[in-house]
C-alpha cells in the first residue's frame, strides 16, 4: 500500500513539474556584403549549432551594397546570397540597400535566398511577382510557436533610404500602422519578435509602443548594443554592421509561457577558426583582376569619414570645373583607408551607388539651405569642396549659423550665383528651395573618380578637415 502512494506521489510530481523550453536567435545586420567575414562567421555558427542545433539564424537587411566583387557582378548580389545560403540563414527583412538596383534585381536576389523574406510594411505590385515574401512568419520550435514581423524604415518621402527611381512598383507605409494588426494575427504565438531595419533610436520607440513584442532583433544605424537593453520587457538588439559580430538571443519559456530573455554579444572578426569550404568560395568570388587594378597611392593614413568626403567632393569638382561640390555624408561607405596602394575595388567599395552628377546654378541663399537640410536627411553635416565651413549643432538633427568661405578666402555671398554639383541621390531626396531645376552631366560619381585618380597617383587626404563645429 505504502509502495503504491509513493509511485502515485512520484508520477503527480512529474505530472505537474513545470516544463522549461529554450529558444535560441542569433542575430546579424547589415552584412553589406562584407563576404570577407563569412568564413569566420559560417564557423562560429556551426559551433553555436553544435550546442544548439534548432537555433534560428536572422538578418536585419542591408545584406548587400558596400563591396564591388558582389555588387557588380554579372548577376549583382548573387555572391551574397550563396553565402547566406552556405551559411543557412532561416530569415532576413530588407534593407533600404536591397533596393539600389532596382525591383527586378531584388526579384532575382530572392530567387537565389534559401530562405524566406518577412516585410510587413511593403507592398508590391503584382507585375513584379516577388517570390518568397510576406508579412510575418511563424516558427516551431519543439512545439512553440514563434512569430517574427519584419519591417522598414520609411523616410518623410515616403520611401526607405534609397534613391526614388528603384521605388518603381514598391509601396511603403509606416510601419506603426500595420503591426497592430500583424500582432494580433499572431496573438497565439508563444512570442512575438520584430526583425527590423528602422534604426535603434526609432526600434526604442517600437518597444514603448507596443510591449506585446518580446524582442526587436535591429539594424539600419549599424548600432552596437554590447549589453542586455530593454524597454519596459522588450529586448532591443543591434549588432554593428559587415558581420563583424552577432547576437546571440536567448528566450526562457516555462510550461509555454515567456519568462526570460538574455543576449550575447559575439566578435565574428575575433572568432579563431574558419569555414575551409566557405573560404573557398570567398576565394572564388575575389579572384578578380579588374577589381585588384591599382589606380594610386594613398600616402597617409585616413580615419575620418570626412576626409574620404572630402575627396569623393574634390573628384566630382575639379573635373568637371565646378565651383562647389557637396556629398551626403551617408553615402561615404568606410571609414578608414591605410596607406597604401588603392585599388578599383577600394574605389567602388567607397561609393558602391555611382549616382550621376547633376549640375545646379544656385545662390548663396540656397546652398546655406541644402547645407542646414543635411543632418535632418542624412547622417551629419554635408561634406564640401571648394570651400570650409563652420556650423553649431543645434541637436542631432539640426545646426545653425553656417559660415562659409571659399577657396579663394572670401565668404559666401548669399545673392550671388555658383555652379555647384552633386550626386543625383543628393538631388532626389534633397528636398531645399531652389529655383534651377538641374542638368545632368551625364557623368558618373565613379567615372569621375576614377578621372580625378588618373591626374593624381598619389593622394594625401589623411589630415584634411572642411568642417568645424563651433
Amino acid at each position: 500500500m505504502m509502495a503504491t502512494f509513493v509511485v502515485m506521489l512520484f508520477l503527480t510530481a512529474c505530472e505537474t513539474k513545470p516544463k522549461e523550453q529554450k529558444v535560441y536567435i542569433v542575430s546579424t545586420n547589415d552584412m553589406h556584403a562584407n563576404i570577407d567575414n563569412f568564413p569566420k562567421l559560417a564557423a562560429l555558427i556551426d559551433s553555436l549549432r553544435s550546442v544548439h542545433p534548432d537555433l534560428l539564424l536572422f538578418s536585419a537587411g542591408d545584406n548587400r551594397s558596400g563591396n564591388p566583387i558582389n555588387d557588380r557582378c554579372a548577376e549583382p548580389a548573387k555572391p551574397m546570397y550563396e553565402l547566406m545560403n552556405a551559411v543557412k540563414f532561416d530569415l532576413s527583412t530588407f534593407g533600404n540597400h536591397e533596393w539600389d538596383n532596382g525591383p527586378l534585381a531584388l526579384r532575382s536576389a530572392l530567387g537565389w535566398a534559401n530562405f524566406p523574406f518577412v516585410c510587413a510594411n511593403v507592398q508590391f505590385d503584382d507585375t513584379l511577382q516577388m517570390p518568397n515574401v510576406s508579412p510575418y512568419i511563424v516558427f516551431e520550435r519543439d512545439g512553440l510557436k514563434i512569430g517574427v514581423i519584419g519591417g522598414i524604415q520609411v523616410g518623410e518621402n515616403g520611401l526607405p533610404d534609397f534613391h526614388p527611381k528603384h521605388s518603381n512598383g514598391s509601396h511603403f507605409v509606416n510601419l506603426y500602422e500595420v503591426l497592430p494588426k500583424y500582432i494580433e494575427e499572431l496573438s497565439d504565438c508563444n512570442a512575438i519578435f520584430l526583425l527590423t531595419h528602422c534604426g535603434y533610436e526609432e526600434d526604442l520607440e517600437t518597444a514603448a509602443k507596443f510591449p506585446q513584442v518580446a524582442a526587436i532583433f535591429g539594424g539600419h544605424s549599424h548600432t552596437l548594443v554590447a549589453e542586455k537593453q530593454l524597454v519596459g520587457d522588450v529586448m532591443v538588439t543591434q549588432a554593428d554592421s559587415r558581420a563583424t559580430y552577432v547576437t546571440l538571443s536567448t528566450f526562457t519559456f516555462v510550461d509555454g509561457k515567456l519568462t526570460g530573455k538574455d543576449m550575447q554579444l559575439l566578435s565574428v572578426k575575433d572568432f579563431p577558426k574558419r569555414d575551409e569550404k566557405v573560404q573557398a568560395m570567398v576565394n572564388n568570388f575575389n579572384n578578380n583582376d579588374y577589381f585588384n587594378t591599382v589606380v594610386c597611392t594613398n600616402m597617409t593614413p585616413i580615419d575620418r569619414n570626412e576626409a574620404l568626403g572630402c575627396l569623393m567632393t574634390d573628384a566630382i569638382r575639379i573635373p568637371l570645373g565646378a565651383d562647389l561640390a557637396f556629398q551626403n555624408p551617408g553615402g561615404v561607405r568606410f571609414d578608414t583607408l591605410s596607406a597604401r596602394p588603392v585599388t578599383i575595388k577600394d574605389i567602388f567599395a567607397l561609393d558602391p551607388f555611382d549616382n550621376e552628377i547633376v549640375r545646379y546654378t544656385l545662390t548663396g541663399e540656397e546652398i546655406i539651405r541644402l547645407m542646414e537640410l543635411s543632418p535632418i536627411v542624412d547622417k551629419g553635416p554635408i561634406y564640401c569642396s571648394g570651400c570650409t565651413y563652420t556650423y553649431k549643432k543645434v541637436d542631432d538633427k539640426h545646426v545653425s549659423d553656417i559660415q562659409v568661405t571659399l577657396d579663394n578666402g572670401k565668404p559666401l555671398d548669399m545673392k550671388a550665383k555658383y555652379d555647384v554639383v552633386m550626386n543625383s541621390y543628393m538631388s532626389s531626396v534633397f528636398d531645399f528651395e531652389h529655383e534651377d531645376d538641374g542638368q545632368s552631366t551625364f557623368r558618373s560619381s565613379n567615372d569621375l573618380m576614377m578621372e580625378f585618380l588618373s591626374q593624381h597617383p598619389e593622394i594625401d587626404y589623411g589630415k584634411v578637415s572642411r568642417l568645424t563645429e563651433k
